[in-house]
């Protein structure tokens, strides 16, 4: 006996069985007292909620659309000819009148072009008086010189003169037919050659011209481009003109509020915190095919403002006869669906609706619902389908 108990396998058999035994002990205890897997559903406890009965209605809808502020007129100016600029002659920021030179590049090139293009015409003009005189004579010498002939054919005829003699008067006289037709052709086409001259001198003139970049209308210079010294093409712009008499409100409004506009309309804008009227005055038809929007513009006199100023617009939509519209704060939207909570005795039901125009803090609903319906009014967030309601007194 002593044997068994000084023997080390047999004290950590023991030990295990000990172990296990304290272990099995444990798990019996825990299962006894473990609460049930299935415990009973319990019933969701009553809200109070505010309720809106739906009813049919006649609304004016306004859409609020912000954009940005536009010179009315910019324009980006170039120069209709090329070479070095000579004179910048305005700076940004400078107010200046329609026709003003604004640069001007150096014209001495054009200057040699307009004088010999100048003395081209007059040579032309000229040699034509030179020619219409000469064929007056050429006509003359051939009516003469007709005369000699027939003289000479009558004595050749009575054998006073010889042949020869009789030739030689009828060559020159063919020279001198010649001579005539030549000088007649000269004449005839001294018109077309004059406008051809007459043309390259326009040309010249207007070539002189283009040397000064002038302002089409009068405004504000925005940019200058370039500096005395650059060399200029026509491809560069030399400078951004605007117009800040009036200034244009840029929008970009969707298909639905596009058909309920028209030019000339009469809008209220709201921009620096202050209201003023401005004027409808241009809608693309067509929308951007990227954003699938209209631009609009609207034209306001110009009170101290400054393009890229931000600006908000309310623009009237169509008038809808009998809609039904709902609060917005009764509106519920999940995995883009739209849902109202219809109160049905004390319980709710969650009813998907389909939306339409949104007029302020009211949208129309377009499916869904019937007029004499009472649903939730606002704070829907936290409700559920079947849940029972109180209301408030």
């Amino acid at each position: 006996m002593s044997d068994i108990k000084s023997n080390p396998l047999i004290k950590k058999i023991i030990l295990l069985g000990a172990v296990l035994g304290l272990s099995v002990l444990i798990i019996g205890i825990l299962l006894k007292t473990a609460p049930e897997n299935n415990p009973a559903p319990q019933a969701l406890v009553a809200v109070k909620v505010s309720s809106v009965i739906i009813r049919a209605t006649t609304i004016h809808p306004e859409v609020s659309v912000t954009g940005r502020l536009q010179p009315a007129n910019r324009a980006l100016l170039r120069f209709e000819t090329s070479g070095q600029l000579e004179q910048r002659l305005v700076e940004p920021g400078q107010l200046i009148e329609a026709g003003t030179v604004l640069l001007r590049l150096s014209d001495a090139d054009a200057r040699d072009s307009l004088i010999e293009a100048t003395a081209r015409l007059d040579m032309e003009k000229a040699a034509v008086a030179r020619d219409r005189r000469l064929l007056e004579i050429a006509a003359k010498d051939v009516v003469l010189q007709q005369q000699e002939v027939k003289r000479l054919k009558r004595l050749g005829s009575e054998s006073l003169v010889s042949v020869s003699r009789r030739d030689q008067a009828t060559q020159k006289l063919l020279q001198l037919q010649a001579n005539e037709a030549q000088l007649r052709y000269s004449v005839d086409t001294a018109p077309a050659r004059l406008k051809s001259v007459g043309a390259a001198l326009a040309r010249a003139t207007r070539n002189l011209t283009r040397t000064g970049l002038l302002a089409p209308f009068s405004g504000t210079v925005n940019v200058v481009n370039i500096e005395v010294g650059d060399y200029v093409t026509p491809s560069a712009v030399a400078i951004e003109l605007v117009d800040l008499e009036n200034i244009d409100l840029y929008i970009e409004v969707d298909g639905t509020t596009a058909a309920a506009l028209s030019l000339q309309q009469k809008v209220s804008l709201q921009v620096n915190g202050k209201t003023q009227t401005g004027v409808l005055i241009a809608i693309r038809s067509d929308p951007d095919p990227t954003t699938f929007t209209h631009a609009v513009r609207i034209r306001l006199d110009n009170k101290g403002l400054l393009p890229g100023t931000l600006g908000s617009v309310q623009l009237p939509l169509q008038v809808q006869a009998s809609a039904l519209v709902v609060p917005v704060s009764s509106l519920l939207q999940e995995d883009g669906r739209s849902y109202v909570f219809v109160i049905k005795g004390t319980q709710l039901e969650r009813r998907e609706v389909k939306m339409g125009t949104r007029d302020k803090d009211r949208i129309v609903i377009e499916s869904g619902l019937q007029d004499g319906v009472k649903i939730v009014a606002r704070d829907i967030a936290a409700l559920t389908d079947g849940q029972k309601v109180e209301f408030f007194k």
